[in-house]
């Protein structure tokens, strides 16, 4: 769970202001907590006993459960050891319910849930997970007000379990996090009146009017439940002493338990007048001012309350912008120390010149300790803040290099042969001889997409780009082809071979810049490498990806992957939401203050023409990892190995030391 001054603040400060700090029941609900989280890590562990491909030992298994169960009984003892002292045990329920219920639900429920698109964007993007948690807490503050009002336990659920998550989603975002603590002291000003008057003016409180006082204890659902003595003695608030108890002694003795016997409703009246009675004749002064201002002593307590945890939410909310700015000057210190390092930096994104003059210039502004510098956090924010503190400074600027066209056309890439074929050498790989053909490719049930082939690299490659797009990623050394063309007596089929940018949505062939552009279409080749490239139907966002390679001659662009919907999926032909060729429109422009490295390419020796350069062989045989890789490639056999190879490390170490999976 870790440290929640939240929950520090919601326990200790009342303690605090009453001087019972030394109290054992101020310290039950951390213990407990912390308790849960064990047991919580501990269930978390059973992942790591997911031993793929070989099956985890009864031993590894058996030592999770134990310890499972040892940390199940400490909770259990801990809460037996409240009970035996009596200690304060109201605000446990909160307590498990943050450290052990939330994140349980956030461990079982961890898919993604996507709102509607709006302008392609998601209303909501989330995990199932999280979204039961907001379900819980909302439902469980709308039955506390209703059960009892806004009192202990809805200030609770109000301030320990929201206000935690409201700090952790605006934890980078300290201005937008007080402007709503501001918000919602507005809101709740009548509230937050009351609570100041009851701290600093509480001579105040009784020029409160009483309507005002009774819509306030409407609202909180905290109604006041003082019984009408008088009416139950029957007796006037005028009348005197001796009127009450005559009253009193002739009720007394008609409802007298010797009289009534053991009827249940005479003798509840009996007990009723007689609690009338105490009140009146024993401390009538006070009940006459309870009842008298009785709205504002139901309120007051609330609202005091109700002002100390506000108070403590605004002053975190501070401590939370001051420890952001921290780090916020940490990383401009950082961007410095980068700059007059002579490392890497967009010169180009800047509107400074890509050469050594461009460099002098940004060194130049960034040498000052007191000049302003953005907070690199990877998007286009840093370079339009870069930008603008050089514009403030005076220097001049080229135009951001971002540029918007129409998309021409979506091609997709195959590779025409695999190793695993025995006829390999029946594929042809002069550049180009390909071209005009027909490709039919088997699908994974059964049936065929076909297409045609608008370019073909050769070589050792034997790349074929095709178009339309499939409609679907072949399955590498699976999904058969077969190649066809008019006039031709002999197909040619094989296996599709290992391609890491075959992906759909992935070759576009773009149009030069629009009208309103300002900045035209570059034509230095791999310009807008690592760029980002989105594509809209209008204003609806179709998704987006970082740009791998620009061909200039052919406007061709290859994205590092499938083009990714705004919903964060990989977008296939299938989507309501398509790429359009012709209509469709794209947007090229530099995210990354800090370039990052580029790949390495090697220029294709068996071309005679200009073909572009292809991925050289280190590139496309990567060491790591990739998901998902088709069975029977390399990249499935290196995972299989990796896997087996972390697992006997990790079965070694366990057994040697006699650890079990929760030391992992």
């Amino acid at each position: 769970m870790g440290i929640s001054w939240w929950r520090m603040a919601f326990i200790f400060g009342p303690a605090i202001a009453r001087g019972d700090i030394s109290s054992f029941g101020l310290y039950t609900p951390f213990i407990f907590g912390h308790l849960l989280s064990r047991v919580v890590r501990q269930w978390k562990s059973k992942v790591k006993l997911r031993g793929w491909p070989h099956k985890v030992s009864p031993e590894l298994t058996r030592g999770w459960m134990i310890k499972l169960v040892r940390e199940i009984a400490f909770v259990f003892f801990f809460l037996a050891f409240c009970h035996w002292m009596k200690s304060e045990t109201r605000s446990l329920f909160n307590f498990f319910l943050s450290s052990f219920v939330n994140p349980m639900l956030r461990f079982w429920f961890p898919a993604r849930s996507k709102g509607p698109l709006y302008h392609g964007q998601p209303l909501w993007d989330t995990t199932w997970g999280n979204i039961s948690v907001y379900v819980m807490m909302l439902g469980g503050l709308t039955t506390s007000w209703i059960i009892q009002g806004i009192d202990h336990i809805f200030l609770g659920f109000l301030f320990l379990q929201i206000v935690p998550e409201i700090q952790k989603r605006f934890w980078m975002k300290p201005v937008q996090h007080l402007y709503l603590v501001v918000g919602i002291l507005l809101v709740c000003f009548p509230f937050f009146s009351i609570g100041l008057m009851a701290w600093y003016f509480p001579s105040y409180l009784e020029s409160i009017p009483k309507s005002f006082l009774q819509w306030l204890c409407w609202l909180a659902n905290a109604r006041p439940e003082i019984p009408d003595h008088y009416a139950t003695l029957g007796v006037s608030p005028d009348a005197d002493m001796k009127t009450i108890k005559k009253v009193f002694r002739e009720m007394a003795i008609e409802l007298h338990p010797d009289k009534v016997g053991d009827d249940p409703v005479k003798l509840a009246r009996f007990h009723a007048i007689q609690t009338a009675s105490d009140a009146l004749t024993k401390g009538r002064a006070e009940y006459d001012k309870s009842i008298e201002n009785q709205e504002l002593n139901e309120i007051v307590p609330r609202c005091y309350a109700f002002l100390v945890m506000i108070g403590y939410w605004l002053l975190h909310s501070l401590i939370d912008w001051n420890d952001v700015e921290g780090m916020r000057d940490q990383g401009k210190d950082a961007l410095r120390d980068h700059v007059l390092a002579d490392r890497p930096i967009d010169l180009k994104s800047l509107g400074l010149s890509n050469d050594e003059q461009g460099m002098l210039i940004l060194k130049e502004y960034c040498t000052p300790q007191d000049v302003e510098l953005p907070f690199v956090s990877g998007n286009k924010a840093d370079i339009m803040e870069m930008r603008d503190c050089l514009e403030k400074a005076g220097y001049k600027l080229e135009p951001f290099p971002e540029v918007k066209g129409t998309v021409q056309k979506v091609y997709q890439e195959v590779v025409l042969g695999s190793k695993e074929m025995k006829n390999l050498k029946d594929i042809i790989t002069t550049p180009g001889f390909y071209v005009g053909y027909s490709i039919l490719v088997e699908k994974f049930d059964g049936s065929v997409a076909e297409s045609t082939i608008v370019d073909y690299t050769g070589g050792d490659k034997r790349v074929a780009t095709v178009e339309p797009p499939l409609g679907f990623v072949p399955v590498a050394d699976i999904s058969k082809f077969t190649l066809k063309k008019a006039g031709v007596a002999k197909d040619v089929s094989g296996l599709v071979g290992l391609h890491p940018l075959g992906q759909l949505n992935q070759v576009f062939i773009i149009g030069d810049a629009d009208e309103k552009s300002e900045v035209k279409l570059n034509k230095e080749e791999g310009y807008y490498n690592g760029y980002k490239f989105e594509v809209r139907n209008g204003k609806t966002l179709v998704g987006w990806q970082r740009v791998y390679e620009y061909w200039p001659s052919q406007n061709k662009v290859i994205l590092e992957g499938a083009l990714m919907c705004a919903s964060g999926k990989q977008l296939w032909g299938s989507d309501e939401i398509k790429v359009e060729p012709g209509e469709s429109t794209y947007v090229i422009y530099p995210e990354d203050l800090i370039p990052r490295p580029k790949r390495k390419y090697i220029a294709d020796s068996s071309s005679s023409s200009a073909a572009p350069a292809q991925v050289a062989a280190s590139v496309m045989a990567t060491p790591k990892n990739i998901v998902g890789a088709p069975k029977g490639s390399v990249a499935a056999t290196r995972n299989v190995k990796s896997k087996i190879q972390r697992h006997k490390a990790y079965t070694r170490k366990a057994k040697g030391s006699g650890w079990g999976c929760g030391m992992m």
